[in-house]
């Protein structure tokens, strides 16, 4: 590698700077005053047109690059939340399906087990920010195997269904031995909005 001799350049850059005063000495400065005022304007413009914009744009980008960054970073974790809040969704019923959904399913269950019930009510309707609880009654007349079937089925179902109350109770005749009368009631929760 060749060495550089900077003493070289420092001598050739005094001898321009003794030069220049020697001449402001012998002719005046009034001579130059143009070129002084240019001299003195110049690096303001330059700095006030072409750096500062051009710093202003560069620390614009810079904190762009930082926030793509910092999103492509937390790309991962964001779409892990959103899943994760996405899922409970995935589990209840539609806004569509509002009107039907809770008792043809609870109906579809009864006719797969074979039970008819004694009772059956249309569903009742509570609203609750932005959400809609539907809850149907019914009693029936069934073996407990049956019971434990149906309820297992409507648990099992997607999306979701809730048994919120369950009273089991013997029939006291003879002739309905092995039945209980079972009046529960079935719940699900509608969001109106989805987020």
């Amino acid at each position: 590698m060749k060495k550089i001799d900077l003493n070289v350049y420092v001598d050739w850059i005094q001898d321009e700077i003794k030069l220049v005063a020697a001449i402001l000495a012998e002719k005046g400065p009034r001579r130059f005053h143009r070129a002084l005022a240019l001299l003195c304007v110049l690096p303001l413009a330059v700095y006030l047109f072409v750096y500062a914009p051009a710093q202003k744009k560069l620390s614009t980008l810079a904190a762009d690059l930082q926030t793509a960054r910092t999103a492509a970073e937390n790309a991962k974790t964001y779409k892990e939340l959103k899943d994760l809040l996405a899922a409970p969704y995935a589990q209840l019923p539609l806004p569509k399906d509002r009107t039907d959904w809770l008792s043809d399913t609870v109906k579809e269950a009864l006719r797969a087990e074979d039970i008819v019930p004694s009772r059956f009510m249309p569903p009742s309707e509570e609203e609750a920010n932005n959400a809609v609880i539907q809850t149907i009654h019914i009693t029936m007349s069934v073996k407990f195997s049956e019971m434990i079937s149906f309820l297992a089925r409507l648990e099992a179902l997607q999306p979701a269904v809730y048994i919120t109350s369950l009273e089991v109770a013997k029939q006291s005749s003879p002739a309905q031995i092995g039945r209980n009368e079972v009046s529960c009631s079935i719940s699900t929760i509608i969001f109106m909005e989805r987020y």
